[in-house]
């Protein structure tokens, strides 16, 4: 290969964004999922709490857990695309059916 195809390959991998883009998109997604997951698991953490208390609370926790699996699944998905590792992909397939399980169980009223 010379020069001109190295150079002409590398804009096609990297046309729609350069390194230094992909660093910091990636950082802001990894810094989103942890506030996420942090502000999500304390809720939950509460209104289990609340319910072993009480034995009853003011609302469900499901929506919550279903914020941390969709934040599970977009982070991952993330992931799999900067990376490309198998790892990822399955994260975000299972990520994915939790979060089907979790809108399921929402639906139902648990």
């Amino acid at each position: 290969m010379d020069k001109k195809e190295i150079l002409e390959k590398s804009q096609q991998e990297n046309r729609n964004l350069d390194e230094r883009d992909r660093q910091i998109e990636l950082k802001a997604c990894t810094a989103g999922y942890r506030a996420v997951i942090l502000v999500n698991a304390c809720i939950a953490l509460l209104v289990s709490l609340q319910n072993l208390n009480a034995g009853e609370t003011l609302m469900s926790h499901w929506p919550f857990f279903l914020a941390i699996f969709v934040s599970q699944t977009v982070h991952d998905f993330t992931l799999y695309r900067y990376h490309r590792k198998l790892l990822y992909l399955i994260g975000a397939l299972v990520g994915a059916a939790a979060t089907v399980a979790a809108l399921i169980m929402l639906a139902k009223g648990y």
